[in-house]
């Protein structure tokens, strides 16, 4: 992905849930799943702003109470999103603590859950010793779990036999860097005006947009977008990224897999067995690595990362991998 993001599986293919996710120049990180976070360091798991929980089976949500203990004593907000339910999850885990002496500490904890309408959110002060506050649910009708400043995410549900178990998507909005040598060059002046300009170039306003930029010794001259972005900007579609775990072997579940991750960059998705063992996958409810590798193959993703292996592959722990790209290779090969 041409250096545009660092991801990182916690614990590696074998270990518990946790996909850690950061872009250049963002002060923030994402964490898709929380399962043990102890390889983390703690200055890494600081970064960490929004917590996306595909459902909670222990395995994918351990952690939490590690990232509770590193977040209590700081300024932040962190922000939980899950299944329906994950708000009453986490208060009964707040509930088995006993809180005092909080009153002037600033951390929040929000939760939200997804919905294919209106998402349940709330609200976990350390200030009220984490007591349960209802806030106003959340629109989630055009699909979207969340907006940050420069991404968004939204996911989809999947049946991990009887459970619904949440994948996501996350998109970054698309990338502007301004020239500030050609900028100066061109005789123009920084200002609150290039914050339109860029935000014009991300949503890929037509080339013959007309805008005025203000010049260095005065005045003001009339630009075409593309002219403009020509000489002072270089911009790039934003990275896509995938994360799918824990669902049923059915046609239904893997076309919901193609379907969020049509053209990503990564797509990571479970890959728990080898075909060889497929009906012992049917009665775990999860995946193969061959069926992973075709849904990323009919998807088109750039690139492909397979987790939550079997510990009864752990004599040939790459096989899992060749497994799935293989089966990727052909299915792009094929047309999708």
């Amino acid at each position: 992905m041409d250096g545009r993001v660092f991801f990182r599986l916690v614990n590696g293919p074998f270990g518990d849930p946790a996909l850690y996710l950061r872009l250049p120049h963002q002060p923030d990180a994402l964490l898709f799943d929380c399962g043990d976070l102890h390889p983390l360091a703690p200055r890494a798991c600081l970064k960490v702003r929004r917590v996306f929980i595909s459902h909670a089976h222990i395995d994918h949500l351990a952690g939490f109470d590690q990232l509770l203990r590193l977040s209590l004593y700081r300024d932040l907000c962190l922000q939980l999103y899950g299944p329906p339910g994950l708000v009453a999850q986490i208060d009964h885990r707040l509930r088995g603590y006993s809180w005092k002496l909080l009153e002037n500490f600033p951390f929040v904890l929000r939760v939200t859950e997804w919905s294919e309408r209106l998402g349940r959110c709330a609200q976990f002060s350390a200030a009220r010793a984490f007591v349960l506050e209802e806030l106003p649910p959340v629109d989630q009708q055009d699909g979207w779990l969340c907006r940050g400043r420069d991404d968004r995410v939204s996911a989809l549900p999947f049946d991990h036999g009887g459970v619904l178990s949440l994948g996501f998507r996350f998109e970054q909005r698309r990338q502007v860097v301004i020239d500030v040598v050609a900028l100066q060059r061109c005789g123009l002046l920084a200002g609150p005006w290039l914050g339109n300009f860029k935000r014009l170039l991300r949503e890929q306003a037509p080339g013959d947009t007309r805008l005025q930029a203000p010049l260095a010794d005065g005045g003001m001259r009339d630009y075409r977008l593309d002219e403009l972005s020509g000489e002072i900007a270089r911009s790039r579609a934003g990275v896509k990224v995938c994360y799918v775990t824990d669902l049923q072997p059915t046609e239904a579940n893997l076309d919901r897999v193609v379907s969020l991750a049509r053209g990503a960059d990564l797509l990571a998705i479970e890959a728990p067995f080898l075909h060889c063992d497929v009906e012992r996958a049917r009665k775990r409810n999860h995946l193969t690595a061959r069926l992973a590798g075709e849904a990323a193959g009919r998807a088109g993703v750039g690139r492909l990362l397979v987790f939550h292996h079997s510990p009864r592959y752990q004599d040939q722990p790459r096989a899992l991998w060749r497994e799935a790209e293989r089966a990727r290779r052909e299915a792009a090969a094929a047309g999708g």
